[in-house]
């Protein structure tokens, strides 16, 4: 018997190499625009931050997390017109992705159904093979302009007596959708109607275009108790690999997710007392981010929408350009090998997001300056890998398949 048959088949599963860790192994020439990783610097006031509390000592155990930070936290909630109780409904997590696996086990038995969009982002929804439970894709449509938007009787189609869970994002990834007041209520009305959670990811909840609100569902009436926020710092900040996170819920859930063993992992107590320093302001860094996010997406929309058979629609939130490249007669798989073959150029298939509707797009993430005459001194610098580059090798790519 092999070593491997003694391996939970969970894991003995296909590897799927994630965008993060195929930028890692990326030869020079590459440019990638596939893991949504800021290429912005933490600002020195914030790294100072770590430093000062390692130095006054600030270097033990802190898994529940810092009452401080849990404040500042419910604090930032408040101006989306939703107040937390920071002791009882505000968990410290390292990261979203840990805030997502958290929840998944405080809820899931085998054969429990969680629906996600289709297409909606991978992360919220590989965790479930951990704990027996299936996963369901509720189809998003498109409106007249291009927009995705939820298809609510799709949804309710997708329900049933073993539906445990909705996850979403808010804003969505890669979709670029911002939840309207009215499609968050009719979310709202299903899972009350059915008694299932909403985990509602809200990491991009800082950028979001054209004058629109973020409206967290946990807001909407008797929706505290069935809602699972999930955000973190790793985007509006620009800290992905210091794991910093939270999870906001009703005192009742809160209280079990609190159960789920924590002491394998957990936020290093410098950085949470970093995070209180970010979360308190000034707040012009994550206002800086957010204007040049907008320079880059109105560009790289207009430049996708010169090119031949791509069209694309100004995203409502995040920071992800998410095309139609149907037109070229492509899959989105072979669409992005044969660019990162003849152009060097990575970026995500749409099937990874979703095997039908994701289907016919590609996504692309705006993780680099748009020229070397507009970065500020707070950018990761790469001259060489800008956003104009990229577009110019998609410009090529695609004038190449016309022909």
């Amino acid at each position: 018997m092999s070593i491997e048959s003694l391996v939970k088949k969970e894991i003995r599963g296909p590897v799927r190499i994630s965008p993060t860790r195929l930028r890692l192994k990326m030869p020079p020439d590459v440019i990638s625009l596939a893991a949504g990783d800021p290429n912005f610097l933490l600002p020195e006031y914030i790294a100072d931050a770590v430093y000062k509390a390692i130095r006054e000592g600030y270097t033990h155990y802190c898994f529940g997390g810092d009452p401080e930070l849990k404040e500042a936290i419910a604090r930032y909630y408040k101006k989306f017109g939703y107040e937390a109780d920071p002791m009882k409904q505000v968990i410290i997590t390292a990261g979203g992705s840990q805030g997502i696996f958290q929840a998944y086990a405080t809820i899931l038995n085998p054969g429990d159904e969680v629906i996600a969009f289709d297409p909606s982002y991978g992360g919220g929804r590989s965790p479930l093979r951990y704990f027996g439970a299936k996963l369901v894709f509720s189809p998003m449509k498109k409106d007249a302009e291009g927009y995705f938007r939820i298809d609510i009787e799709a949804l309710k189609e997708k329900i049933t007596e073993k539906t445990k869970a909705l996850y979403m994002e808010n804003p969505g990834n890669p979709t670029g959708i911002v939840y309207t007041k009215e499609e968050l209520e009719a979310i709202a009305d299903l899972a009350k109607d059915h008694n299932f959670i909403v985990i509602s990811d809200e990491i991009y909840t800082e950028f979001i275009w054209g004058g629109r609100k973020h409206i967290p569902i946990i807001s909407l009436p008797d929706m505290e108790d069935r809602t699972i926020v999930i955000m973190a710092m790793t985007k509006m900040f620009a800290w992905a690999g210091m794991r910093t996170g939270w999870i906001i819920s009703g005192p009742t859930l809160t209280s079990y997710i609190n159960r789920v063993p924590t002491g394998i992992t957990g936020v290093p107590w410098p950085i949470q007392k970093a995070a209180i320093v970010a979360l308190n302001g000034p707040w012009d860094f994550v206002k800086g981010q957010a204007a040049e996010y907008e320079e880059r997406i109105d560009y790289c929309v207009k430049r996708l929408n010169e090119m031949p058979n791509i069209k694309c629609v100004k995203p409502e939130g995040a920071f992800y350009l998410f095309p139609d490249i149907s037109a070229t007669g492509l899959k989105s798989a072979e669409f992005c090998a044969k660019l990162f073959e003849q152009e060097k150029l990575r970026i995500v298939p749409g099937s990874a997001y979703g095997p039908a509707v994701g289907e016919g797009h590609v996504r692309i993430a705006l993780v680099r300056p748009l020229s070397t005459q507009t970065m500020p001194s707070w950018f990761k610098v790469e001259p060489d890998k800008t956003l104009e580059a990229a577009m110019d090798r998609l410009e090529r790519f695609t004038k190449s398949l016309a022909k």
